[in-house]
């Protein structure tokens, strides 16, 4: 397996690391239990970075993560987080020492604020977070789901000392990382874990772009995951934790490592397989609902957020309003018509879209369509 630094610490890591975030069931409890064996037979393949959060499976995937590790804690590195109604100080506290307890551990090695809370002061959070560094209860911070602006500000903040990842989705799909992240990354010393690296098992972005990876795929004898995997780690800061409870695509990700891709490949794999990048107006944009996941249908349900939301749409709106934008939303072509779309993710930041700049003004997406 090839390891690489976590951050500028003396901690190696798995470059293919185990999500444990399962679909979208983050309340599902019993999907949770095909994990455990999943976990071990990772571990024993060397994908040693294992990552999780207390919202996934209200603790169930910490519990069984818990289990998994019995008697092999010593050869792994434990990731988890806390959710963003828990960033003060004091909730900080309570999530971690409810983590440890689900974890059964003593420490955890990557603690990871899950996603940002406007309402919450961020040095309240830093603080926290530095607390639970020098208490030894956590050996390193690292952030997920903030933008670049945010990032960098947070990175003063704390430093390299402290801040050792950058969680962001990062596929063949959705490559805007590159941008700014990735070569932060690179120049600071921060990991990037890239969550999402298979884009939710699609891949790509259509069938065309699937066929490139194919015939990349026929040359090494290896799937089109495999490819994309290698191709993600090919990049210095980043690792990637793909999901599974399969045992045999466990065994698929661990043999991703085990190849090299030439430059041509790799040129040609990045030339021909990208977002489909284009600015929509959100009045061609349907709310679909086929994620399982309740969704504001309404600007007036998004601004009275009665799903509490954190951050809710009007707070992301404000920060949108700076200019400061996390990432594009996601879409498809609606069957039948070539200038009408389904929302397929992003729906908070559509939502907070609108509100900052009303219905008229085009919002950045990426489109996949497999029609």
């Amino acid at each position: 397996m090839l390891l690489k630094k976590l951050g500028q610490s003396g901690i190696e890591i798995s470059a293919i690391g185990q999500g444990t975030g399962i679909h979208h069931s983050l309340t599902n409890r019993e999907v949770y239990r095909e994990l455990e064996s999943t976990i071990r037979s990772g571990i024993d393949m060397g994908i040693t970075l294992i990552d999780t959060a207390p919202v996934y499976g209200d603790g169930a995937s910490e519990a069984i993560i818990g289990k998994a590790l019995k008697g092999i804690r010593h050869g792994v590195v434990l990731a988890t987080k806390v959710s963003p109604e828990n960033l003060s100080p004091a909730g900080i506290k309570n999530s971690v020492e409810g983590s440890l307890r689900r974890l059964q551990t003593d420490r955890i090695d990557l603690l990871q604020v899950h996603w940002p809370n406007p309402q919450i002061p961020i040095s309240d959070t830093l603080l926290g977070l530095k607390d639970m560094v020098q208490d030894g209860l956590v050996r390193y911070v690292g952030i997920c789901n903030f933008s670049f602006k945010d990032t960098q500000e947070i990175h003063q903040q704390l430093t390299s000392k402290f801040l050792a990842s950058v969680q962001v989705e990062y596929n063949l799909f959705d490559r805007s990382i590159e941008r700014e992240f990735l070569p932060y990354g690179q120049q600071e010393g921060i990991t990037i874990i890239a969550y999402s690296p298979l884009h939710r098992g699609r891949i790509v972005a259509n069938r065309k772009q699937y066929a490139v990876l194919q015939e990349i795929a026929n040359t090494y004898h290896k799937t089109p995951a495999q490819i994309v995997l290698r191709w993600l780690t090919v990049h210095l800061p980043v690792v990637v934790i793909p999901n599974t409870t399969n045992g045999q695509r466990m065994k698929e990700n661990a043999e991703s490592i085990d190849f090299d891709l030439i430059d041509e490949d790799v040129r040609y794999l990045e030339a021909q397989c990208t977002g489909h990048f284009r600015e929509i107006s959100p009045r061609s944009i349907h709310v679909a609902d086929d994620s399982g996941r309740s969704v504001y249908r309404t600007l007036e349900e998004a601004l009275g957020n009665a799903m509490n939301c954190v951050p809710s749409p009007q707070e992301l709106a404000e920060q949108i309003a700076t200019g400061d934008f996390l990432k594009p939303v996601r879409l498809r072509p609606v069957q039948s018509s070539h200038d009408r779309f389904e929302l397929l993710e992003g729906r908070i930041r559509y939502w907070a879209w609108v509100i900052a700049h009303g219905f008229e003004k085009p919002l950045p997406a990426l489109i996949e369509d497999f029609s």
